[in-house]
């Protein structure tokens, strides 16, 4: 498909360059006037050589990474509603917001958006082409900014949604950084015992003649022993396992597995339920702030939780609210709900506000969610320090028994 490059001037002298593409020279000459633009240079490119020049000309004014991530929505959503909400045009606002970006991905996916809204296709039928980068929340809430005029107020709605996502996903990743920190200093601690302290007292003990060692010395002798000598099998085992581990998740079934068994573990079920009542609250408040039907709101928010489970159980829910009923009858039946939760809807259906009733609902699991990452946290630090604590016990024991045993200072039993 022909993609034209051009530069044109409006009758206020303002430059204005961009793509257009499925045309010929003499149409795309005849569309840039019709707007009102005196054309000053048109080039014919390939739609892939427009991508990669796009991108190797913003490559060289700014560092790009490769994926697109949450903050990248959220600023996309932002800027947008800005530009929009000052009047700028959605064709220019695009053009704008491209200059921004720091995503290759997004920044290709811009760039045929732009080409796509200036052939005269809506926006939302533009982010359709990207579903990877543009989800159905995405989709359906520009959709329905474009039909009731309020397109900017819409992405503003989303850049709040995506910002407590962020905030949710901060608030775990920040939980989770402390532990593994301990993890791998633990780790490291017996990796040096392990690979340089206990060998040299074992072969200390070795050269004294009679010693009978103590069982735990030779357990930890033992165990470093075989460390020293399959280290190369246990990190290729490790390695193999990790991989073996990762394509396994990758799989629907892996996936399911891996759903339920994070809603059985202690400690992991109370936070999962958390994080999953919270996206569910506010996805559906988003959604249904912004005009979206309830049965269109469910249906996104079932295939784009974040847990299997659970978008089953919305799935459900949709089908009885499909049948006519109303939300809190089979909420309560897939027992994943809690009483509450249930209530406060059967409540908003009833008094016709149930948005606003979801809404509350998410900012309360979101200050639960926050409450028990806390918490959790302070409560780990104390557990992995005896744990540390014990294991360096065992080891400076298996030590220093053999040598009390010696000097006659330490009877074993």
């Amino acid at each position: 498909m022909p993609t034209f490059t051009y530069s044109a001037r409006d009758d206020q002298g303002v430059v204005h360059t961009g793509h257009l593409d499925g045309m010929t020279e003499d149409e795309v000459i005849a569309v840039l006037q019709q707007r009102g633009l005196l054309v000053t240079s048109i080039s014919h490119k390939t739609v892939e050589a427009a991508r990669k020049a796009a991108v190797r000309s913003v490559k060289g004014r700014r560092r790009m990474h490769a994926r697109v991530k949450v903050d990248d929505h959220v600023l996309l959503c932002q800027q947008l509603a800005t530009l929009l909400g000052a009047g700028v045009p959605l064709l220019k606002s695009l053009e704008v917001v491209s200059a921004q970006v720091e995503s290759r991905a997004l920044l290709l996916a811009l760039d045929d958006i732009r080409r796509e809204v200036a052939a005269g296709r809506t926006f939302k039928d533009a982010l359709a082409k990207h579903p990877a980068i543009f989800s159905n929340l995405w989709q359906n809430l520009v959709e329905t900014g474009e039909a009731s005029g309020h397109l900017a107020e819409s992405l503003q709605q989303l850049a709040r949604h995506f910002e407590m996502a962020q905030h949710l996903q901060n608030e775990a990743r920040t939980a989770l950084t402390y532990p593994l920190f301990l993890v791998i200093a633990a780790v490291g601690v017996v990796g040096v015992f392990v690979y340089w302290l206990i060998p040299k007292f074992s072969a200390m003990f070795a050269s004294m003649e009679g010693l009978e060692l103590p069982w735990i010395t030779r357990m930890v002798i033992g165990v470093s022993h075989a460390a020293r000598q399959y280290a190369v099998l246990i990190v290729l085992g490790a390695f193999g396992g990790f991989q073996a581990l990762r394509r396994y998740l990758r799989t629907t079934t892996g996936q399911w597995v891996r759903d339920e068994l994070l809603l059985r573990l202690p400690l992991f079920k109370t936070l999962m339920e958390y994080l999953q009542l919270a996206e569910f609250s506010r996805g559906l408040s988003t959604l249904l702030e912004s005009g979206v039907p309830l049965l269109s709101s469910l249906e996104i928010l079932q295939h784009s939780a974040t847990n299997r489970v659970y978008g089953r159980a919305i799935g459900v829910v949709r089908e009885h609210v499909k049948e006519g009923k109303t939300m809190a009858e089979p909420m309560q039946e897939t027992g994943l709900f809690p009483p509450m939760t249930v209530q406060m809807v059967q409540v908003g259906e009833e008094v016709g506000e149930l948005a606003k009733m979801v809404a509350q609902m998410a900012r309360y699991y979101e200050a639960r969610v926050e409450m028990f990452i806390a918490r959790m946290t302070r409560l780990f630090e104390p557990i992995a320090i005896v744990i540390m604590g014990g294991v360096v016990l065992v080891i400076v024991l298996s030590i220093f028994m053999p040598i009390f045993k010696m000097a006659g200072g330490f009877k074993p039993g």
